[in-house]
């Protein structure tokens, strides 16, 4: 009977050790982490109660989870270290490494993980929660060797990521946002990844044209090759139709959308994702539509929302940069890069911002620290308009060391780098109006270097590209002055002072252009307006009338 009664004791105890965990797990889901935690510790008590016993793995990793949660950073760390279970657990390792890195202490995430058995490390063929678990462990890897400036052992780590768990997106995402492999290089990884042997034969179908949109993301999508939003879904297969109603199709959409220069249709591309979605890109179309009201709303409401996201300060800085106040946009712009330090398009619109002051050298620097300028960092120290033309690969870096080249008056040398910074930018049938000011500096180096008919040139595709620009249009009509056509000169200034009438260069020239007309002018040449006959004729005087002597005076009397 004692038996009895002690093995139903027994049974009774683990089951509510049992219910214990499903009440953790509910809770985590609901979001009620206070509940979960005192649940965990619960379960972890009770699992340890006894002379031998102790708490598994698991619960520890439900207990420090709760607590992390919480926000409290170290004793979930403490949790998991004081029990040497990041050693030898892969979940209790990853919740420390997290719980450090919120901490801002990379150095002792990547500490956890060294002293962890090297066996735990290895991907399983047969065990793909294993691989998951592992995955994740990597991924926070490489985002405290990325805090660290350590970008290339970053990026092996977020490969390894892929291909221990071909589904964690997160890796892919951490990888494209580095910036660390060319784009032949990306699709190599992913053709080279065991999809097909991790998942069924439709979830790997989905997986690869998500992976492949990713890939795309910087490949501009133009309003005429855009798909529709109102397209029959009954035309396309599962695969597509649950890709076009993901959320993240539309960030791809307007992503690439904003690649190809269509501001509009990426906002609304956006708009359909969400209001929220995709910040960085949103600011950008904002700025390109010079919508100044809208981006300081929209960045206003993101401070307010989450003042810890380097977005939020993005976009505060693209607003003063828009707005032409650039010494505050760099002030917010320092900001979101320490919050973010591998933000590309942060270090970009610093950039943007220096160059706006003509401080070339300082927006160099900057592009050579944006994602999109990696490969050109190394520049710096090799000395030599030559061998930065040839080093050069982004747009960006090229146009500004034109522009620095052409202050030190090394005309063929800012040339080169100019031209350069039109191949990278892209077709010339397909460039962006900005590069129209790229356009306008080649006019001016080839008129620098005697070749006004080349300048002019350069002057009509920038005001293709950009209509009505009163300094492309002034630049026109000092080249066309310089080979002797003063009189088309003379229409293209009065078009620039028509556009601005304060155009000093414009208002100079004019004036030159009009003194010079002038002293060619001979007495011949000034045209003569004969006047008709006219003949004056004196009518002949008339009879005075006789002297009215009717008194008809009125007087007004305010008497």
């Amino acid at each position: 009977m004692a038996k009895a009664e002690s093995a139903a004791r027994n049974n009774v105890e683990s089951l509510n050790v049992d219910f214990m965990r499903s009440l953790v797990k509910q809770y985590s889901e609901l979001g009620q982490w206070t509940s979960a935690f005192f649940w965990a510790d619960a379960a972890a008590a009770a699992a340890s109660s006894g002379p031998a016993a102790a708490a598994s793995g698991d619960d520890i990793w439900l207990l420090a989870s709760a607590m992390l949660a919480r926000g409290e950073l170290h004793r979930a760390a403490h949790a998991v270290t004081s029990r040497q279970l990041h050693r030898r657990h892969l979940l209790c390792l990853g919740v420390a490494m997290r719980a450090y890195l919120a901490a801002k202490e990379p150095s002792t995430a990547l500490t956890m993980l060294e002293e962890c058995d090297p066996a735990l490390l290895e991907p399983r063929s047969m065990d793909q929660t294993h691989n998951r678990a592992l995955a994740g462990v990597l991924v926070w890897q490489a985002r405290a060797l990325a805090t660290l400036e350590r970008r290339e052992a970053a990026a092996d780590a977020l490969t390894a990521a892929l291909r221990a768990d071909c589904a964690c997106y997160e890796a892919l995402d951490l990888l494209l946002e580095q910036h660390a492999l060319t784009p032949s290089q990306e699709s190599e990884l992913i053709e080279s990844l065991p999809i097909n042997n991790q998942m069924s034969a439709s979830e790997a179908a989905l997986l690869r044209v998500a992976y492949r949109d990713r890939l795309l993301r910087y490949a501009p999508l133009h309003s005429d090759q855009s798909p529709s939003s109102d397209g029959d879904s009954n035309s396309m297969g599962p695969v597509e139709s649950c890709r076009a109603l993901c959320a993240e199709a539309g960030e791809a959409l307007g992503r690439r959308l904003a690649a190809g220069g269509q501001w509009a249709l990426a906002l609304r591309a956006l708009d359909r994702a969400g209001p929220a979605c995709c910040p960085d890109v949103r600011a950008a179309c904002l700025v390109e539509l010079r919508k100044s009201a809208e981006l300081f709303a929209f960045a206003h409401a993101l401070v307010d929302a989450y003042p810890q996201s380097w977005t939020a300060w993005y976009a505060v800085g693209c607003y003063y940069y828009l707005i032409g106040k650039s010494e505050f946009a760099r002030r917010y712009l320092s900001k979101a890069c320490g919050l973010e330090p591998g933000a590309g398009c942060v270090w970009l619109a610093y950039g943007h911002s220096f160059a706006a002051d003509n401080e070339h050298d300082q927006a160099m620097a900057a592009y050579f620290k944006s994602g999109s300028a990696g490969d050109d960092a190394d520049i710096e120290n090799k000395g030599g308009w030559e061998r930065i033309a040839r080093s050069v690969k982004s747009a960006h870096v090229a146009h500004e060391a034109g522009a620095a080249a052409y202050a030190h008056q090394q005309y063929e040398a800012a040339k080169e780098l100019w031209l350069k910074a039109l191949r990278a930018a892209g077709p010339p049938d397909q460039l962006a109006p900005c590069w129209a000011a790229t356009l306008d500096a080649l006019g001016h180096a080839s008129r620098a270097l005697g070749q006004p008919a080349e300048a002019l040139r350069w002057h009509e595709r920038a005001l293709a590209l950009r209509p009505a620009r009163a300094g492309s249009l002034a630049a026109r009509g000092l080249c066309l002055a310089l080979l002797g056509r003063e009189s088309e000169a003379a229409d293209a200034l009065h078009a620039a002072l028509a556009r601005d009438p304060d155009h000093v260069v414009a208002l100079a020239l004019l004036d030159a252009i009009v003194d010079r007309l002038d002293a060619a002018l001979t007495e011949e040449e000034i045209p003569q307006f004969p006047f008709p006959a006219v003949e004056i004729s004196t009518p002949a005087p008339r009879a005075s009338p006789p002297p009215d002597t009717s008194d008809m005076s009125m007087s007004m009397s305010f008497d």
